[in-house]
């Protein structure tokens, strides 16, 4: 019992001493001083003062063609963030003067990937009309990306300058008109057809003899008796009309491609029938027999509502 009553007296002698009030006064001092201002939750429109402002969409777009690997991926993210604003704004782009062909075609290869059923129709066809301007651009880059973009989403309203690109210099535009029009026939009319056919016509040989006063082989301004603007097409950015493009307006390796989508169009829309056959390393002008049989093809082939496919 002793024992149990010193070990009791023991353990309090050796307990440890009380903590000052003063130091528990100081942290709790130190604590309230620290502490960070209370902030409320961010505003989901950015709508308070301490908000950063919204990021510039048409700067992401021209990051896009950045040197730096990581700011066309960040780019490339807040863009696809921004859903339908991020693709309108990369297809408002597409007309400004000061883009350089880099930035452009990345704009149209992010446009000629994306989904645009979440489009309104007003939308789309904006996209359409943005697209139609930079298949006119002088650099052939843009165009070869501009064409791949309409044959992916179709053109729309831009019909008719989107089949005429089969005339482009550039083969890789031509081929993505072939490809749009092979999958879907329907989208072209007579009047389109015609506008094909029209890149198979030529003058004669006894007309160029006739129109050729001078007898020098070449036609000048003053002997030619029809449009300037046919002229200017013909001289091909001369100041005279060649024998050789009286008789062949258009190149060869343009009419081999128009008339491979021809023959598309003549297998799909009248599968019975076997078309003429047509020659584009010779002179248009010897075989206006085949055309005149391609012409009247095209006017007894019954028109299928267009746009159908769009």
């Amino acid at each position: 019992m002793l024992a149990i009553i010193l070990s009791f007296l023991t353990a309090g002698c050796i307990g440890p001493a009380p903590r000052p009030k003063a130091l528990d006064e100081e942290k709790q001092q130190s604590a309230e001083l620290l502490k960070p201002d209370v902030r409320g939750p961010v505003d989901a429109q950015r709508s308070t003062e301490d908000d950063p402002a919204d990021p510039v969409l048409k700067d992401d777009v021209l990051q896009l063609a950045s040197d730096i690997p990581l700011q066309r991926v960040q780019a490339n993210n807040r863009i696809k963030q921004a859903g339908l604003e991020g693709l309108l704004a990369a297809a408002d782009f597409l007309d400004d003067e000061d883009a350089t062909p880099e930035q452009l075609v990345e704009a149209l290869r992010l446009l000629a990937s994306a989904d645009l059923s979440e489009f309104e129709p007003s939308q789309v066809a904006h996209t359409r009309d943005q697209l139609a301007v930079a298949l006119v651009h002088k650099d052939s880059r843009v165009r070869i990306e501009a064409a791949r973009a309409m044959q992916v989403h179709g053109p729309g309203a831009q019909r008719t300058l989107f089949l005429t690109a089969i005339g482009d210099t550039e083969r890789r535009v031509r081929w993505a008109v072939v490809r749009r029009f092979n999958d879907h026939p329907n989208e072209l009319d007579k009047e389109q057809r015609e506008i094909l056919l029209d890149y198979l016509s030529a003058g004669t040989r006894e007309d160029f003899e006739t129109a050729d006063t001078d007898g020098n082989n070449v036609l000048s301004r003053r002997e030619f008796k029809d449009t300037a603007e046919r002229f200017e097409r013909l001289a091909g950015g001369d100041d005279e009309i060649s024998e050789d493009e009286w008789t062949s307006p258009y190149s060869s390796e343009i009419r081999a491609d128009v008339v491979a989508l021809l023959l598309r169009l003549h297998a799909k829309l009248t599968p019975n029938e076997r078309p003429e056959s047509y020659n584009p390393w010779l002179a248009s002008s010897d075989q206006l027999d085949v055309l005149a049989e391609w012409q009247r093809w095209n006017a007894r082939v019954a028109d299928t509502k267009t746009g159908k496919d769009e």
